[in-house]
């Protein structure tokens, strides 16, 4: 079962390149027929103050940019029990006045984490920790134990990088064993950029 899930983690991964290169080509084009026009910094979304600080080595005052980012919001997620990762697209969008938002680089992490060795249950960080979470498996049970997450399989991609359109995307990969688990099925998102923590949002993993 093992061998097999992984086999399908690398089709999986292929698929969201495809995916994301199809999306970025799509936004794109409905952009130009929409004829977009930049929002106001009133309209929408959440400010945001970017340092942008040279790599040479004369002393300068970073150049302050203002950002808007607008983010879509999911709620919840309802989780598929004939597969085992739900993917759930996410994305968000970048405009300013004063600097080039192409090839900026989003990071995104989350609270929820599984073992691809152990399809038994899933982890769920604990609040403000990043070596210690709650374990969840199927028959019910809880324990807290330490994690490293950099040897774990994460439910979001790490980063995203943002297109010529401003726009970026990210895939959700929830899998079928983080329903049903009360708290332990609200998964957290988080997102920065530039080093800069800009929001996070709750979404529950529904059966």
């Amino acid at each position: 079962m093992i061998s097999g899930i992984k086999k399908l983690l690398d089709l999986w991964q292929r698929y969201k390149i495809w995916k994301i290169v199809r999306q970025s080509k799509k936004f794109a084009e409905e952009l130009k027929k929409k004829n977009y026009q930049p929002r106001k910094p009133w309209d929408v979304g959440i400010w945001l103050l970017l340092l942008f600080i040279g790599c040479d080595d004369r002393v300068e005052e970073p150049n302050k940019s203002n950002v808007i980012v607008t983010m879509l919001r999911i709620d919840r997620i309802e989780i598929l029990d004939n597969i085992w990762i739900t993917p759930a697209p996410i994305w968000g969008h970048l405009e300013s006045e004063e600097v080039d938002v192409e090839r900026l680089v989003v990071h995104w992490w989350s609270n929820m984490y599984w073992d691809e060795n152990d399809s038994s249950g899933h982890y769920r960080l604990l609040p403000n920790r990043r070596n210690k979470a709650i374990w969840y498996d199927n028959f019910g049970n809880r324990d807290t134990v330490d994690v490293n997450v950099d040897t774990l399989r994460w439910t979001t991609d790490k980063l995203s990088i943002v297109d010529s359109a401003g726009y970026f995307y990210n895939t959700l990969t929830p899998t079928k064993v983080m329903q049903n688990k009360g708290s332990g099925s609200w998964m957290k998102l988080y997102w920065s950029i530039e080093n800069t923590l800009i929001d996070s949002q709750e979404i529950f993993l529904m059966d």
